[in-house]
C-alpha cells in the first residue's frame, strides 16, 4: 500500500490525476469507448463511484460520455484527444515512480525472481479465469 500511496501522490502532484483516474484513462485509451458498468468492474468500484469519476474527468475534457448508438439506455465513456495525451504523460510518470520507489531497490537476480513469480501467478490466474468462463457441462 505504501507504493500505491507514493505513486498516487506523485500523479496528483504532477497531473492532478489519481491512480484510479490514470487506470481509467489508460483503459479507455487501449480499449476504446466502454460501458460504465465495464469500467466500474475493471476499477472494482460501484456504478455511482464510476459515474462521479467520469463526471470529474469530463469536466476537465479528458473523457466524454455519450448514449450508446445500439441502446440509448447505455452510456459509453470515450477518451478525448487531450485525455489520451494526459494518459500517456501520466503513465510515463507512473512508470518512473514505480521504478524509483520499487524496482531500483532490487538487484538483477531479485528482478528476475520477481518477474518469474509474477508470470507464474498470472498464468495461474488466467487458467482459473478461463475455467470460470466455461459453461457447466
Amino acid at each position: 500500500m505504501a507504493l500505491q500511496s507514493v505513486v498516487n501522490r506523485g500523479l496528483v502532484q504532477q497531473h492532478q490525476l489519481s491512480l484510479a483516474d490514470v487506470q481509467l484513462l489508460a483503459y479507455l485509451k487501449s480499449r476504446g469507448p466502454s460501458q460504465m458498468g465495464t469500467l466500474a468492474e475493471m476499477l472494482m468500484v460501484t456504478p455511482s463511484a464510476i459515474t462521479q469519476q467520469t463526471q470529474r474527468l469530463e469536466r476537465r475534457r479528458l473523457v466524454r460520455r455519450d448514449a450508446s448508438s445500439d441502446d440509448g439506455r447505455r452510456v459509453l465513456a470515450t477518451i478525448t484527444k487531450g485525455g489520451a495525451r494526459l494518459a500517456t504523460a501520466s503513465l510515463e510518470t507512473y512508470a518512473r515512480l514505480v521504478r524509483a520507489h520499487f524496482l531500483d531497490e532490487l538487484s538483477r537476480p531479485q528482478m528476475i525472481a520477481l518477474g518469474d513469480g509474477c508470470r507464474r501467478i498470472s498464468a495461474r490466474l488466467k487458467a482459473i479465469d478461463s475455467t470460470l468462463d466455461r459453461p457447466d457441462t
